[in-house]
């Protein structure tokens, strides 16, 4: 039997699901921020970091052919993406662990070390966008610009909640929320 070629399918879908998720994780984190502080903290921490996270792992670990297809790289060693999968679980479990067990602080820090990571990762796609030779390509200059103003949108997201999360648990001087 003829072994079927990944697809760019698969991960094309994470990715979405990733996005919409993020997009209402965002909604219901800002909406509670104007009812309790507290469960819209532990509402970004365990959505946008958590399930994120996850799906960010299966992505990039479990579905890395397809992924790989989809943003339009090919390796031969599959580790870095294996790599990228874990921090991503990683990140993403400690996150879910924050939120279930109202650990505060520790929800704004994994929101704080999560913004980081995607923020080196956003530097990455930057370059990236300047440096490849294919951007005069319509398809490749969008995909670029997208995947920088949706990363760096999230970044700042992810940085706004960390910092509510430290001054709600009154890290931050002369700020408590």
């Amino acid at each position: 039997m003829e072994a079927t070629q990944p697809t760019a399918r698969e991960a094309s879908l994470l990715m979405g699901a990733t996005l919409a998720i993020s997009m209402i994780g965002i909604f219901i984190g800002i909406f509670f921020l104007f009812i309790n502080i507290e469960i819209s903290i532990r509402i970004a921490a365990a959505v946008l970091v958590g399930v994120v996270g996850v799906i960010s792992f299966v992505r990039h670990s479990i579905c890395y052919e397809s992924d790989q297809i989809r943003m339009g790289w090919r390796q031969e060693h599959k580790e870095f993406q294996l790599e990228v999968g874990y921090a991503n679980l990683a990140i993403g479990i400690w996150g879910l662990v924050a939120a279930i067990f109202n650990w505060g602080l520790v929800c704004g820090v994994a929101l704080a070390i999560y913004a980081t990571y995607l923020f080196c990762t956003l530097l990455l796609h930057l370059s990236e966008s300047h440096a490849w030779e294919e951007l005069h390509k319509a398809v490749h200059r969008s995909r670029a610009i997208k995947s920088v103003v949706s990363t760096g949108f999230f970044v700042i997201v992810l940085a706004i909640f960390a910092f509510i999360a430290f001054a709600h648990a009154g890290v931050l001087p002369f700020i408590h929320l």
